[in-house]
């Protein structure tokens, strides 16, 4: 998935990954990035608990975080944790682009 990412984005950006969700939330944190795309399921912590940890954080309350999940269910929990997108796998990658550009531009 992050490959993928990595390639959808056309490698304009510049990427950190977390192999969990625990790794995600100290990447965040010592970071700071200006957006995060994070899976629902990570080993460990999962996605929702970094994504409501997140917007506990003043520092990373801001963050625009695109949830991607294979799982329909999670859309209402990811948006009332605080997801500024949301979409599930497998996702289109035109629509995962705009998405980005658009937050980034905020």
């Amino acid at each position: 998935m992050r490959e993928l990412l990595r390639v959808v984005l056309d490698g304009g950006y510049e990427f950190d990954e977390a192999a969990d969700g625990l790794a995600a939330l100290e990447v965040a944190r010592r970071r700071r990035p200006d957006l995060v795309i994070l899976d629902v399921m990570l080993p460990g912590t999962g996605g929702i608990a970094v994504l409501e940890a997140m917007r506990a954080d003043p520092r990373l309350a801001p963050v625009p975080v695109v949830v991607v999940t294979a799982w329909p269910q999670m859309e209402e929990e990811a948006a009332e944790a605080g997801a500024s997108r949301f979409f599930m796998k497998p996702f289109e990658p035109d629509a995962m682009k705009d998405a980005v550009e658009e937050l980034l531009a905020r």
